[in-house]
């Protein structure tokens, strides 16, 4: 199956969506405004493309049958019953009411929907249900963001990825397919390059841009010996203070007691801006990484750091010296 995202209205232009699933998308606010009516119990939402034409088809329904919503640059429409705030649309004005809406960016998109051949609405709200749906059609997916008045919108492709990360979340593999130059790189006998480019979170390694260089960033671990003053610099664990925040990770299965584990992680935090030396700085610490939740016990806490300080006669890494009035010294 193929996914296209039009991240503007000008990318899905002349798009042919036959046979298509089709997602349209404004996060502010027409997308979330629907799911929310939707949620309150309305009959149907239409969209339209102006206010003219939401008050001529008002005029085929009984009186309090229809509301007409909607706005134009931000602002509610004159003469209409709601605008278009998700928090207007509450069970107790929509219930049971059919609604026209139209809107400056989302309903253009929903009507392109409407042309597929399955159409939904998505929002930031109800973004893990659209791409269940989405997998249920078996059908192409094409993605329709709306945009800020023709230009790209942060919201909408925010979005848009998370719609798309879930539709692909079990399914990684299927980009051997569904990626035009995956086809082509495996047509030339490099398959096995596709199959290594398509592995998820195989690494913590984050290559990082100095200069006009990109190198090993905080991950990397060089060997032993490479970095001279490194191997020298020798430190100790003294003392324990209250940390910010408590970290994540933790050793999976490792069973809480009265103090740290054998399976624990020591991992070392450098401050936020830190430049990195040949060795551990004064202001390094050493975060205790437990299983989040855990109950408090006699040991060391989750959010506890543990300082480094360097032994009498140890070496710090180039030009680094104890920080001036540092109790630790």
């Amino acid at each position: 199956m193929r996914v296209h995202v039009a991240l503007t209205p000008a990318d899905a232009s002349g798009l042919a969506l036959d046979g298509w699933a089709a997602i349209a998308v404004d996060v502010l606010r027409a997308t979330t405004t629907v799911v929310a009516a939707c949620a309150a119990g309305c009959v149907r939402i239409i969209p339209v493309t102006d206010s003219g034409a939401a008050r001529e088809r008002a005029a085929l329904f009984t009186a309090g049958e229809v509301l007409m919503a909607g706005e134009r640059g931000g602002e509610p429409i004159p003469g209409f019953h709601l605008g278009n705030s998700p928090l207007e649309f509450t069970p107790e004005r929509v219930r049971g009411r059919t609604i026209l809406l139209t809107t400056t960016n989302g309903t253009a998109a929903m009507l392109g929907a409407g042309s597929a051949g399955a159409g939904a609405v998505a929002a930031l709200t109800n973004v893990s249900a659209v791409a269940r749906w989405a997998l249920a059609q078996g059908r192409d997916l094409a993605v329709l963001c709306s945009g800020d008045d023709g230009s790209f919108s942060l919201e909408d492709a925010v979005c848009a990825g998370l719609l798309v990360s879930r539709y692909y979340a079990t399914r990684i593999g299927d980009l051997r397919h569904a990626s035009r130059w995956a086809r082509r790189l495996a047509r030339k006998g490099h398959s096995a390059d596709v199959d290594a480019c398509l592995r998820r979170d195989v690494t913590d390694m984050v290559p990082v841009v100095e200069a006009d260089a990109i190198v090993p960033g905080p991950a990397a671990s060089a060997p032993l010996g490479t970095e001279g003053p490194r191997q020298k610099a020798s430190c100790a664990v003294i003392g324990a203070v209250r940390a910010p925040t408590p970290p994540a990770q933790f050793p999976e299965g490792s069973p809480r007691t009265a103090g740290p584990q054998p399976r624990d992680v020591l991992r070392l935090a450098l401050p936020e801006g830190s430049p990195r030396t040949a060795g551990p700085q004064p202001h390094d610490v050493l975060r205790l990484a437990v299983p989040e939740g855990s109950p408090p016990t006699a040991g060391p806490q989750p959010r506890d750091v543990l300082r480094l300080a360097v032994r009498p006669g140890g070496r710090f890494g180039r030009g680094a010296r104890p920080p001036s009035g540092d109790p630790s010294r």
